[in-house]
């Protein structure tokens, strides 16, 4: 059986941190030969707001706002 794959192109940003906790859970094999991930019967679901300030110094995205350290 075979199936087409639709592409939906991301920010890396986005690309990295779901690639990143993929990986951390074991789903390596969702990983393609071209590098795309395979979410087939994976959903996305929105994160809920942190309920105090977030530090993002480690950021990928880089130390350019900070909620606890803007100061």
């Amino acid at each position: 059986m075979s199936r087409t794959v639709a592409t939906l192109e991301i920010s890396s940003n986005a690309f990295n941190e779901i690639a990143d906790k993929l990986r951390a859970a074991g789903y390596n094999h969702l990983f393609m030969v071209d590098g795309s991930i395979d979410m087939y019967g994976i959903g996305l679901a929105c994160a809920p707001k942190p309920t105090g300030p977030v530090c993002s110094c480690n950021s990928r995205s880089g130390p350019d706002y900070c909620e606890v350290h803007a100061a």
